[in-house]
């Protein structure tokens, strides 16, 4: 049996046929798409009927993409302590004091919070809590707290020790540890550091994994996310991705997972990249439920935690330029391992100097290894100048961006970097209307990941939050159709699967949403607040309901 889909506006996402009223559904492909005429004129030819579904004059729009999340880190965060609105350091101490009270069994087990940010306190100081802080709360039971960018941690006494992060251990880290004036651990973590710390206390495991898929790829689907593009490998045990890919493929076979997901895996030394490819893996495995799309590999920090790479000093603290996780050689070789196996990597740069040094990296691999040709790409790419972002077009070079970043960025980036910098940064319609391929994602849990503030974002370029409306270089404000193109079909080109989903095409996946209301023709201010009438993947409804 087909289905007709009736009586719809439908934003196709392809520009051969961009609008039609009518697509044909059978098994999980469209196969027709065009007219209600032309449809039945299709329905005559196969000699079918079909089941009639009336859109009632609705948006119906492909399946939304979030180019780049962390999936599991959101699903686990689901147990952790919620610590997102926290106003001081009190109130993280009261949040985390009743989830000690509330911890699982186990002397070993961890205490995790998450979700604090330092400028948003208004009570006591603004700054980052310490180890002492925590200590206050308990001593004996460990426990880590995490900044909302996730690229800050604060470890306790008893963390530090069951992490062995002692006075004599320090200093092996570098900046990556924090110490006081005597030289011991103040409790303050870093990056790399952080994300190995995720895996080693990790306390996942298969059957845990799949509850926790199942729970949060439900609240995707509300938001009308089908495929999501995810940053998961550092949340398993040990970074064990093998463990990551079974718990999915298992939910596969069991019918039981209803959006598709595509891994880009956090691999940051060379080793392990080529273990990776030694194993069989590569953007080619897997199905299209569940593949590896890329090697991710972190160059710098955030800008709220003056991590993130800078050419000069920060405005607000001459002290520093931020952290490079890697020399430009370290970097190169991550890279053109990566690219000899014809595999995109995906680098996290934030600073103008991790911008350039990615860029930099990319160039090297193309020029030693021209054969291959791999959509290398750079996740969230916001501190530029003009020359940067041409590198961007000259080296075919993707751009995984996140509009909702403005809404508290546009609070800090001028005191952090100046003025001038400012004005040429988080230029996302430059990089696409100069020819770049954009995707949009959320970097959930950093944000929420919810779709309609991501398009506000984009398409005002104003705030979601706090009081008053302003705007954040206005210029680079997209129009709403730009917009929904990097929510779909650029997300499917970033992952390497256009030719399957991103569009409403005949032959791809009939993946789609309908919405309440048409964000191309409401009043932009409610383009944040449009509901999820129906989410469907395959042809199966998995939240909402057509009627």
């Amino acid at each position: 049996m087909l289905t007709l889909i009736k009586n719809a506006r439908i934003h196709t996402m392809d520009d051969r046929r961009p609008v039609a009223q009518a697509a044909l559904i059978e098994d999980d492909r469209f196969v027709f798409v065009g007219s209600l005429e032309g449809a039945q004129v299709e329905l005559c030819r196969r000699g079918q009927q079909a089941q009639e579904v009336d859109a009632k004059n609705r948006l119906m729009l492909p399946g939304l993409n979030d180019s780049h999340m962390h999936f599991i880190h959101f699903a686990k965060g689901l147990m952790s302590v919620n610590l997102t609105g926290t106003h001081s350091i009190k109130e993280i101490q009261e949040r985390m004091a009743e989830g000690v009270r509330l911890r699982p069994a186990g002397p070993d087990a961890f205490v995790e919070g998450e979700g604090w940010n330092q400028d948003y306190f208004t009570e006591g100081e603004r700054r980052f809590p310490l180890r002492a802080d925590l200590d206050e709360v308990s001593s004996t039971v460990p426990m880590m707290i995490m900044r909302a960018c996730f690229h800050i941690g604060v470890l306790n006494s008893a963390a530090l020790k069951a992490l062995n992060i002692t006075r004599e251990t320090a200093p092996s880290y570098g900046d990556l540890v924090e110490v006081d004036e005597n030289g011991e651990p103040n409790g303050i973590i870093k990056e790399s550091l952080l994300d190995d710390t995720k895996a080693q206390i990790s306390s996942l495991n298969l059957e845990t994994l799949k509850k926790i898929i199942l729970s949060a790829q439900e609240q995707a689907l509300s938001q009308g996310i089908t495929s999501l593009q995810s940053d998961d490998v550092g949340y398993t045990p040990k970074a064990d991705y093998q463990l990551l890919f079974r718990a999915f493929a298992q939910l596969e076979a069991q019918g039981a997972l209803h959006i598709r997901v595509s891994e880009q895996c956090l691999l940051q030394k060379e080793e392990l990249i080529q273990e990776f490819f030694d194993a069989g893996y590569d953007d080619q495995w897997g199905s299209a439920w569940f593949r590896p799309s890329c090697i991710k590999l972190l160059a710098d920090g955030s800008l709220g935690a003056r991590t993130a790479a800078m050419r000069q000093p920060y405005a607000d603290d001459p002290s520093t330029k931020g952290l490079e996780m890697f020399t430009q050689p370290q970097l190169n070789g991550l890279v053109l391992c990566a690219h000899r196996h014809n595999m995109p990597v995906a680098i996290h740069a934030i600073g103008d100097r991790a911008v350039e040094m990615a860029l930099d990296a990319i160039e090297n691999a193309q020029l030693l290894c021209p054969e291959n040709h791999p959509r290398h790409g750079i996740v969230h790419c916001q501190i530029t100048d003009q020359a940067l972002l041409r590198r961007f077009r000259t080296l075919d070079v993707l751009a995984f961006v996140q509009p909702i970043f403005i809404d508290y960025d546009m609070n800090i980036c001028q005191s952090r970097i100046g003025e001038a910098l400012t004005s040429t940064s988080y230029a996302w319609r430059n990089l696409y209307e100069n020819g770049v391929h954009v995707s949009f994602g959320t970097d959930c849990p950093v944000e929420k990941f919810d779709t309609m503030p991501n398009l506000y974002s984009a398409v005002t370029r104003q705030n979601v939050s706090g009081e008053g409306k302003r705007a954040f270089l206005p210029q680079e404000a997209m129009t709403m159709e730009q917009a929904l193109k990097c929510y779909t079909i650029e997300g499917a080109y970033a992952s390497g699967e256009e030719h399957l989903k991103g569009s409403i095409t005949p032959g791809k996946l009939a993946d789609f949403v309908i919405l309440e209301a048409n964000p191309l023709t409401v009043a932009k201010e409610t383009i944040k607040d449009i509901g999820i009438s129906a989410t469907i993947v395959g042809d199966e409804v998995v939240y909402g309901s057509l009627d």
